[in-house]
């Protein structure tokens, strides 16, 4: 949990303390000169995180450096090495927590053949990083990683050739180990890093392109130099932000505090959809600190001196608002019969010949619901908008996104604007669209002074970007020999994307606001080798505004294919297995499902062998699912069931996965436990609950999520392929989890659940059936 204040009592080393006291600006170089202390704004590897957010927050009062973006194309907004020889490495992506700040640094420093410890990551700043794109969709260990490997590789290029020169020797007779170039056969003549380039500018320019996906910069050109003999890659290199979190001292965006700093809460409308009508302000009049009432549009907040008298403010401004959306009660039928955005219509093979050859037909339905991303920390950001320019410090997951946002809605030139990523406390997509930062800077552009904004846990319930509801219908024909003959997907579901780019609930509010609708996330994809089959994606209108949540629109669509598999297995009367692995031919699906099901020791059968529950009326059974897009991952989980409460507990999961040339395994496997616990708690517990006009819910009794007891024991298979890039497997661990608990449940009870979540009343439905 992010500590309000943590910091006002920061140890720092005495010069920095006057530094911090003064306000010193510096330039970039001098900023990268600095750096070779250690004290930097980014995250160190060696000194506390309470030193560099100090530090950070002296740097940043004095706007340094201006606003403005980083050129892509020079090896110097990638990497500085000071005289002392420490690296510096810039960019634009961010860590959400998975530990990337560690395993970048871990690829780059074998890349440069120096020390892990000499490595300063700088991440998410938008005047000293380039556009590194969204962090999202596991993307950051092969994206994200990527140009750093490829920067990395052409500064060693540079600095060897510099060597040969001032060595008098050719580069192909240079070796290189913790930063010293040295000559093959003749050790006395060598040179450093430190001494060929510290605190200079390589001055190289780099082959460079933005695609147009906002995944961020790539590089092309020199190769990475590295194919093994690793020191760092590979090995389980101890997260180097665990410890301040451990101790509660690691700086969260809700810890940033700059000097004028005032307090923002914002008035949130009485329903989605809802117009401010009027406002009291003679109702806050005495309210002790009151700055201002905020009103622009339908966009309406209080400013005050101190946080509580914000708050009193905005709970005792009268106001009055009309209108509305009017929200469906049954979601799901809403989103077979909303307007349709655009319809998606993929086939294969004859699939009117193959349902007419069929034995036998299955069909089924299969719902999820709306849900929350559930952030530990509700949304916080500060922003100071002075002088025709503006700052922002927030946890975005992409910064650059939300500085050209922040820009259009201010009405602000791009180059006035700078985004500043301080870590959130969770996201799991939800700050790919950061609402507290935009209504900071409305606050701030008001009254002239630097605003935090932190949402209250009401607000985050109710008014955050969700995760979109899903229908699929799956119908399929068995062939004599109990392979699939055809098979049709069609689904429902709004874009994943609808709160992102442009779509901000202030500049929503504001009115305005470009309003982008780009289309992803949509019910479909699969790895299964049919020979006749069609998938139908309609994107609809959004019910309530949407954002990805981990593994977008392919968790949907995993539960429905994987629950079908199993009931297809069923009807086969074959074991869920051995039905899959005859309809994959992919190697690496393959594997993983082998490698959990050897480790679990399973043992073939249909599914759910009508054993009587325990004396106690816990019955217990087993669930199998492959994760049918993206990475490849297989999980195998065993739950009981009580057969009187209907409550569902995991006792065990099993997870395997293939995901490339593994970076740092232990932190790999934190990845698959963290995923496959929330992907458990969205599967037994996590849905959204709404009334005519707005969502009811406002806490964690209302809208439970998985607590430490409930936790099962968790094992992980890694397979690691050394001569494949490496890749994320956060999603892969989420995806799974439904169909493999609702597969384990029908084993124990022979009840199939077809709607998520899986909760008591919903299984006691089923037993009644």
């Amino acid at each position: 949990m992010p500590l309000r204040n943590a910091h006002r009592d920061s140890p720092c080393r005495s010069t920095r303390c006057a530094e911090r006291k003064a306000g010193v600006n510096y330039s970039r170089r001098e900023f990268v000169k600095q750096g070779a202390s250690g004290l930097i704004v980014g995250l160190t590897l060696r000194n506390s995180a309470l030193q560099v957010f100090a530090v950070q927050e002296s740097m940043t009062r004095g706007a340094l450096p201006s606003p403005r973006s980083v050129p892509p194309e020079e090896l110097d907004s990638w990497v500085a090495i000071s005289a002392e020889g420490k690296v510096t490495v810039y960019t634009g992506r961010v860590d959400l927590g998975t530990g990337v700040q560690t395993s970048f640094a871990q690829v780059v420093a074998d890349e440069l053949d120096v020390p892990f410890e000499a490595i300063t990551m700088v991440m998410g700043d938008t005047a000293l990083t380039t556009d590194g794109g969204k962090t999202t969709a596991s993307s950051n260990s092969n994206r994200g990683q990527q140009p750093l490997v490829r920067a990395a590789a052409e500064a060693r290029r540079v600095l060897l050739a510099q060597a040969a020169t001032r060595l008098n020797v050719p580069s192909d007779r240079l070796i290189v180990q913790d930063g010293i170039v040295s000559v093959q056969g003749e050790p006395s003549k060598k040179i450093s890093y430190a001494e060929i380039i510290g605190n200079k500018r390589f001055n190289t320019r780099l082959k460079a392109s933005n695609p147009a996906d906002n995944r961020g910069t790539a590089l092309e050109g020199t190769a990475p130099l590295k194919k093994g003999n690793f020191k760092s890659v590979g090995k389980s290199i101890p997260r180097v932000d665990v410890p301040g979190k451990v101790a509660g001292t690691w700086p969260y965006v809700h810890n940033v505090r700059i000097p004028g700093m005032v307090h923002g809460r914002v008035i949130f409308p009485s329903a989605p959809g809802a117009t401010l009508m009027s406002v009291d302000e003679d109702s806050v009049r005495r309210v002790p600190g009151l700055i201002q009432v905020v009103r622009k549009g339908n966009f309406l907040g209080v400013v005050a001196e101190r946080e509580e008298q914000a708050i009193q403010a905005a709970r005792q401004l009268r106001v009055t608002w009309s209108g509305g959306i009017s929200l469906p009660q049954d979601k799901y039928d809403w989103l077979r019969h909303a307007k349709r955005i655009r319809t998606d219509d993929t086939s294969r093979g004859d699939v009117v010949a193959g349902i007419g050859r069929a034995v036998k037909i299955v069909k089924a339905t299969y719902k999820t619901p709306l849900q929350n991303h559930g952030m530990i920390g509700p949304s916080c950001a500060v922003a100071d908008v002075r002088g025709g320019t503006a700052t922002f410090w927030s946890g975005s997951q992409w910064i650059q996104g939300n500085r050209r946002d922040l820009a259009g809605m201010l009405g602000l030139p791009l180059d006035k604007v700078r985004g500043v990523w301080v870590e959130a406390s969770g996201s799991y997509g939800r700050l790919a669209c950061d609402d507290a930062a935009p209504q900071a800077a409305l606050l701030s552009q008001a009254v002239g002074r630097p605003v935090r904004v932190q949402w209250m846990r009401q607000d985050e319930q109710a008014w955050a970007p969700m995760s979109p509801p899903s229908v699929i219908d799956i119908q399929a024909g068995l062939d004599a020999d109990g392979k699939v003959a055809a098979f049709v997907f069609e689904g429902w579901s709004p874009s994943h994307s609808l709160a992102e780019s442009g779509n901000s609930l202030a500049w929503r509010l504001v009115g305005g606001n470009p309003g982008y609708t780009r289309l992803s996330g949509g019910p479909g994809g699969y790895s299964y080798e049919f020979e006749n089959d069609r998938t139908i994606t309609h994107y609809v209108e959004e019910l309530l505004r949407a954002v990805y949540m981990r593994g977008p629109g392919s968790y949907q669509t995993c539960f429905a294919i994987e629950t079908f598999m199993d009931e297809l297995a069923t009807e086969a009367n074959a074991d869920p297995i051995e039905f899959r692995l005859r309809h994959l031919k992919d190697p690496n699906a393959i594997a993983v499902i082998q490698a959990v099901a050897k480790k679990t020791g399973w043992q073939p059968r249909p599914s759910f062998t009508r054993s009587a529950a325990n004396r106690s009326g816990i019955a217990t059974g087993r669930g199998a699912c492959y994760a049918t897009s993206g990475r490849k991952g297989a999980v195998i989980a065993n739950v009981e069931v009580n057969m009187g409460t209907g409550k569902v507990r995991v006792t065990k999961a099993v997870i395997a996965v293939t995901c490339g040339r593994i970076i740092n395994p232990e932190g790999m496997r934190h990845q698959l436990q963290g995923g496959l616990i929330q992907g458990m708690s969205r599967s037994l517990m996590e849905e959204i609950k709404y009334d005519q006009s707005r969502v009811t819910d406002s806490d964690w009794r209302s809208y439970p999520i998985l607590r430490f007891p409930e936790i099962p024991e968790i094992e992980t298979i890694l397979i690691d392929q050394p001569n494949t890039d490496p890749d994320g497997v956060g999603e892969t661990a989420s995806i799974p989890t439904a169909a493999a608990i609702g597969n384990a449940i029908f084993d124990a009870t022979g009840v199939r659940l077809r709607e998520i979540p899986f909760t008591p009343e919903r299984v006691k439905s089923g037993l009644r059936r």
